[in-house]
């Protein structure tokens, strides 16, 4: 009988040991400023977008680099992200501004592009692009925002300044805020994390 039991307690405990195995862990989320994933189009929670073939070319050149910089706005990697985040209003495309500007050796680790709408102004769509050095890693909100501008940035963080309309105001000269959200990205690489929430009115203009 003692046997019995040994070999039937063993056999449950290894039993629960493969089911522990085979759970996958999934990070709960706890609002908008908790810690999140971003990718293009989608919500904070979707997984990491990478763009196919965006391995670094050699070590220290991130998949975004030319030119001698960190950022090449008109990499192959820049521009096929600018293909997967849609297009703006009235059809028109989303169109690299700006970026990282440090050169290649010195390159942080989260790289940002700041991209807005073709033959856009400051009230129109405006996306930011972030990237590590490997990719893609998505836009910093799931829809576009207006009067969006990247204020500064570290090795693993972009701050972006937002603004909008106030209810009087001309399309000109927005009231509301500014409110700057640093993006960091967390020890994982991928996980970027806001230091607040972002203004529901920049996540919902009506």
């Amino acid at each position: 009988m003692k046997r019995i039991a040994g070999v039937s307690i063993a056999a449950v405990a290894l039993a629960l040991l493969t089911a522990c195995q085979d759970e996958t862990s999934v990070p709960k989320s706890a609002g908008s400023a908790s810690a999140t994933t971003v990718a293009a189009s989608a919500a904070p929670t979707s997984a990491v977008v990478r763009t196919p073939g965006s391995t670094p070319a050699r070590a220290g050149a991130p998949a975004t680099a030319g030119n001698g910089k960190c950022v090449d706005l008109t990499s192959p990697v820049v521009t096929a992200a600018l293909g997967k985040i849609g297009e703006s209003v009235g059809g028109r495309g989303f169109l690299a501004s700006s970026g990282t500007d440090a050169p290649v050796g010195s390159c942080p680790a989260l790289l940002w592009v700041l991209a807005d709408t073709e033959g856009g102004t400051a009230s129109s769509p405006w996306h930011v692009l972030l990237f590590d050095h490997a990719g893609f890693l998505g836009t910093a909100t799931k829809h576009w925002t207006a009067y969006t501008q990247v204020v500064g940035s570290s090795d693993r963080s972009v701050r972006v300044q937002y603004r909008w309309l106030g209810a009087s105001d001309p399309s000109c000269c927005p009231t509301g805020g500014p409110v700057v959200v640093t993006l960091t990205l967390g020890a994982d690489g991928h996980t970027i994390t806001p230091d607040r929430d972002f203004p529901p009115e920049v996540l919902d203009p009506k």
